[in-house]
């Protein structure tokens, strides 16, 4: 896979160590001619999203079959579910989204772009947009970052605000998860094989990221040229401004209770008022983190099913379930399609031919 400039290929790039690698100096990038799409050292895109659907729909499809699901069931509980909880949870979903927003204008500011954060809500919306229906073209970071540094070249210094964005919230997602299943009345009777992976990857997010910088000059040397993108490129500003990081971690934090407090009043909307409220903690982070690491269309599939096995364990029928991980899978959707109307209504149309550059952007 050729990696490029101002650019995330997809989610997994996203948790990789892409950031570190971006060049932020500004560079002729229309000057210079495209390369093939598929290089021959790994699958095209176009595979890689047919497969990712085929999973999604083989995942899917046997929630259906092995999971023993009444469909009658499923359908009675969304039509009984309460309209007013609903309708709170539509309206929360779309704040989020200004949230999220605020994060990102804080990240971005620091290297150097200064934006109104109405323009950004507009970003993020039309990212959102891309992430669901356009994934072989353009994809919704890719979008952000193009935006964001559209007219000034500086498309690395976006793809670092970009990722710091997506790392805050994978940060607090598994922090939650943590602090739930250690300090929730019934972590401690969880499987170890789901509290295992959660408490790995919290060590690892708060244990050893923060020192990146000193191990790769402790390891590598200070002349390794790790080393000098961890600490002398624009990204180092994460690392060196403690103050940022605190703000940007504390509006994460305020933004997954958002998501957690959305939770919980779809579970509200559908009388679910057995599961405990730190329950809500750990199993909507445990499902973000699955959704966005297992090869799927968008977690569409996989997070069906986490969130059957999870309500299932609090004694919810598994008809109920399903409505449950319905209804999620709705919103999303639903705010995708918002962002397919701010990208119709703003003129937000991308030059297919500066894409392709900048897609093929190797490196360096």
């Amino acid at each position: 896979m050729v990696l490029s400039k101002g650019m995330i290929v997809d989610k997994e790039t996203a948790c990789g160590c892409a950031v570190l690698a971006a060049d932020d100096s500004t560079v002729a990038v229309l000057n210079r001619p495209p390369v093939p799409t598929h290089t021959g050292d790994g699958m095209s895109k176009t595979t890689k999203l047919w497969l990712k659907l085929i999973i999604s729909a083989g995942l899917f499809a046997s929630l259906f079959i092995f999971g023993k699901i009444d469909l009658s069931k499923t359908w009675q509980a969304a039509v009984l579910a309460n309209r007013w909880y609903l309708s709170a949870a539509v309206i929360i979903f779309l704040g989020s989204v200004i949230l999220n927003s605020h994060r990102w204008q804080l990240l971005a500011e620091a290297v150097g772009f200064k934006r109104p954060l109405h323009q950004l809500v507009q970003y993020y919306y039309v990212g959102m947009f891309f992430n669901l229906f356009l994934p072989s073209t353009v994809g919704g970071d890719f979008s952000r970052c193009y935006y964001l540094s559209k007219g000034t070249g500086r498309y690395g210094r976006a793809l670092y605000s970009v990722l710091a964005d997506r790392a805050l919230g994978i940060a607090v997602l598994f922090l939650m998860a943590t602090a739930g299943i250690l300090f929730g009345p019934g972590g401690a009777g969880l499987p170890w094989q789901l509290k295992t992976p959660i408490f790995a990857g919290t060590l690892l997010v708060f244990g050893v990221l923060p020192f990146v910088p000193q191990l790769s000059r402790l390891l590598l040397g200070e002349k390794n040229w790790l080393t000098r993108q961890f600490n002398n490129s624009a990204a180092s500003i994460y690392w060196r401004d403690k103050r940022l990081f605190s703000v940007c971690m504390l509006w994460s934090i305020v933004l997954q209770l958002v998501m957690v407090g959305i939770h919980i009043v779809i579970g509200l909307a559908l009388g679910l008022t057995n599961i405990p409220l730190w329950y809500y903690l750990v199993f909507y982070p445990s499902v973000a983190v699955l959704g966005f690491i297992t090869p799927s269309f968008n977690g569409i599939g996989i997070r069906e099913w986490a969130y059957t096995y999870f309500l299932t364990m609090m004694g919810v029928d598994r008809s109920h379930a399903l409505t449950y991980a319905l209804i999620w899978l709705g919103l999303t959707t639903g705010m995708s399609l918002v962002g397919g109307i701010v990208y119709l209504l703003g003129h937000f149309k991308i030059a297919p031919g500066e894409v392709e550059l900048l897609e093929h952007e190797p490196m360096e």
